[in-house]
Parts: structure tokens; sequence; C-alpha cells
């Protein structure tokens, strides 16, 4: 819920505009809040008179004023930086400090939720727990009962199923020479866990984590097979400490990268349609 000090509101009116609910009000001259909040802060973040405070569990000291030289990133830039990128397949020993992963948490944290429900948590696999799963979600998948898995429940893409035999093979080169070639050897694990299962908000989210893991000089890759071997085992889940009916819906590996890339690469022409 907001609070909204009425010496400071001129009841101007912007706050109302842009309220997603249109719960805020100018009642007798001054901006008056209503029954429903997506405590989204869109009325903190453009009162120009600072009438408007968020209430609950909100530090009112992290709220920063807009200042372009800080805020914005030119486009052609940002277009280079995610050109350029790569998903990170080799990784030196050396873990990620703290404070990289609190920047790394701190930009999941600032990610868009539907609804602004804010209820995602996350999980930081060390190299110890990542080397401890890695047998065990290379049986699981080569192992996987295919008769077994719902076809309508099942989270993941059913087509996931097609790479069994990749999933096998996988399993062998790592009991043969202990290649790890689902989770790459990298020092970190990064789990995206729901209750709601929604896999949106994690799409969004792993989006984000993601480019400032790349910001911070380190390398990452998504794990597509790594979250189905998580939905598909009970040790697993035991092992990271799953709630009750929580999932983990998105994740990705990251580290500091053991290879340097030099240059961008080209892609297929865009599709796309204007109607």
């Amino acid at each position: 819920m907001i609070q909204i000090d009425a010496e400071k509101c001129i009841g101007c009116g912007t706050c109302a505009a842009d309220c997603p609910f249109a719960s805020i009000k100018i009642i007798e001259g001054k901006a008056s809040p209503g029954k429903w909040c997506l405590e989204c802060g869109h009325c903190t973040a453009v009162c120009q008179q600072k009438a408007v405070t968020l209430l609950g569990d909100y530090d009112p000291l992290e709220i920063i004023e807009y200042d372009p030289k800080k805020f914005r990133i030119e486009p052609e830039n940002l277009l280079n930086f995610v050109k350029f990128r790569r998903s990170v397949r080799q990784f030196t020993d050396e873990p990620v400090s703290d404070a990289d992963i609190a920047k790394i948490m701190e930009m999941g944290r600032y990610t868009q939720t539907g609804a602004n429900m804010q209820g995602l948590r996350y999980i930081i696999l060390t190299t110890e727990t990542l080397r401890e799963i890695t047998p065990i979600a290379l049986k699981t998948l080569a192992e996987l009962d295919i008769a077994q898995v719902d076809k309508k429940t099942m989270r993941v893409p059913y087509q996931y199923l097609d790479f069994q035999v990749t999933w096998k093979l996988w399993y062998q080169v790592y009991q043969k020479n202990k290649r790890d070639l689902l989770f790459h050897g990298a020092p970190h694990a990064l789990l995206i866990v729901s209750r709601a299962c929604n896999e949106v908000d994690g799409c969004f989210n792993i989006g984000h984590l993601e480019l400032m893991i790349n910001t911070l000089g380190l390398g990452a890759c998504l794990m597509g097979f790594g979250t189905f071997a998580f939905a598909m085992s009970e040790e697993l889940k035991k092992i990271i400490g799953l709630k009750d009916g929580e999932s983990v819906i998105f994740s990705l590996v990251f580290g500091h990268p053991k290879v340097e890339y030099l240059r961008t690469v080209n892609r297929k022409k865009v599709r796309y349609e204007k109607i």
C-alpha cells in the first residue's frame, strides 16, 4: 500500500493517471489511494512533489533520482553488447566473489514480475554442491523412463525427451573420464525457484541475470537440460532444499570464462511482420 503526504500533494493527478489499477483518485484536490495496490511504485516514481511513500517491507533509501548520465545506455552499445555475448561452456576454477554475486542478485530483485508478485527466490550452487549433483543429474536424464513422463503436466518441453540418446552419451563420457557436458564444470549454478511455476517471470529474470553476469566480465550458459533434471529427480530437489510446492523454473551456470572471444558472430535474417 501507499501513503500520500497531503501537505506535499498538489493534486496534479499524475499518479492517478499512471496507476495500473486506476486505484488512486483525486478527491478535494488531493490524491487519495484506493483499496487495490500492486505496490509497483509507479506513483512514487512519477510524483514531482515526492509526496508518495510505498509502505511495508521497502527501504526508502533505495530510491535513486533519475540521472541520464548514470541511467541511460546508448542503443548501439546495448545492441553490440548483446551481439557479443556468448554462452560460455569453459570456466576456470576461480569462484565468483560474494560482491559480484550480490550484484547479480540485485539485478534479479529489480526485474519485473507479473502483477509485481516478486515471488521468485534463488539458490546459488557452489563448486562442491555442483560436483555432488552432476553425476546424479546425468544419471537422472540418461535413465529417464519416457513412458512415466506426464506430457500434460511437465513444465519443460516434451521435445527434450528426443535428447535422451545425447544424455546417455554424456553420462558415459562422465563415467569414463569425469568430463561434465551438462554443467560444463562451472564453479557455480544459479537456480530460479518459484512456488507458482511462473515460467514467464523466470524468463524475464534469467535474461536480466545473464546480462549482469556478462557485464561483470563473467560468463554464463542457460541450463534447459539442467532445469529438467531438477524437475525429474526427487534426490536433487532434496539436496538443494526445495520446499513443498516449489520448482526450479530456470537455471544457468556461471563463472570466470576460460575462453576469450574476439568478435561477434552473424545470425539469420530477422523474421517479422508489420500489420
